[in-house]
């Protein structure tokens, strides 16, 4: 959608939140990282850590699905020892999940890709993930690099108050600027580690 009048995308409307709100400053930051990463360092958002969690969800939704439909077809006496399997399989899929997301995913909210289109390179990754505790105004920013044959890790961390102003409207410029300095700093020791 875009206002032809002004010629002005509403992409471009600055992103404007309750800045008391954690969650909601929280995932504006990590929304506009992706952005940077997307269309600024033309990275390809990978999509396999995220899959993993459709997975599991999906695997556990069939073990209740099937528990109702044969439940419909065998009304209870008969399914009973089906009923008691589906969801012993659905609560220990639930705790897969849990740990998935506590102990794989770690808040990593995005992961890309950038491929050499000479072919010359080994593709590049990146994952970022953050850390916003409830009323806490430190954003902690993680970026792990790696170059194909070294990793590297960096990580920011900074008030809020740096990237927002006082009505709630992130400073967008102000946050990708610290997010390059720390993708080119990484960039580099991948660089020094060869």
């Amino acid at each position: 959608m875009s206002d032809t009048a002004a010629g002005v995308t509403t992409t471009d409307k600055p992103i404007k939140v309750n800045k008391w709100e954690t969650n909601a400053v929280k995932n504006a930051l990590d929304d506009a990282c992706k952005k940077y990463f997307k269309e600024t360092l033309n990275f390809a958002e990978d999509y396999k850590l995220m899959d993993g969690r459709l997975y599991i969800s999906f695997i556990a939704c069939l073990f209740s699905g099937y528990a109702l439909i044969y439940d419909w077809l065998n009304p209870f006496p008969k399914s009973r020892s089906i009923l008691i399997l589906c969801v012993i399989a659905y609560f220990i899929l639930m705790g897969i999940l849990t740990f998935y997301m506590q102990f794989i995913e770690r808040g990593k909210f995005y992961a890309g890709k950038l491929v050499d289109r000479a072919g010359v390179d080994p593709v590049s990754r990146c994952t970022v993930s953050s850390k916003l505790k409830k009323y806490d105004d430190k954003y902690q920013l993680t970026l792990d690099y790696n170059d194909g044959t070294d990793k590297t890790s960096k990580s920011l961390k900074k008030s809020i108050g740096n990237y927002f102003d006082e009505n709630g409207v992130l400073c967008y410029d102000r946050f990708t600027a610290d997010i390059r300095k720390m993708y080119d700093e990484a960039r580099l020791n991948a660089r020094k580690a060869k």
